[in-house]
């Protein structure tokens, strides 16, 4: 039977990595958020899905912002 603090681990993970990505406007990759946070590549990058499904962390060509700040790529038009 699983305890309440092995229960509580992922939404930990999730919440932690989603305030580190949210301080970071520029983005960052997994191999730079193995290095900020203290959780194994497995883990890190199930996190990273569960954010992206919730609607919480983006992903453009290997790089991870959270929520809506990730850069959006606007049409050019001529004036």
């Amino acid at each position: 039977v699983p305890n309440a603090a092995d229960l509580n681990v992922q939404p930990r993970q999730r919440r932690v990595v989603y305030e580190g990505l949210a301080k970071l406007p520029i983005g960052r990759s997994v191999r730079d958020l193995l290095g900020d946070f203290a959780i194994p590549e497995s883990e890190l990058r199930e996190t990273l899905r569960k954010l992206d499904q919730a609607g919480l962390a983006r992903r453009t060509r290997g790089t991870w912002w959270a929520g809506c700040s990730a850069p959006t790529r606007r049409a050019w038009a001529p004036s």
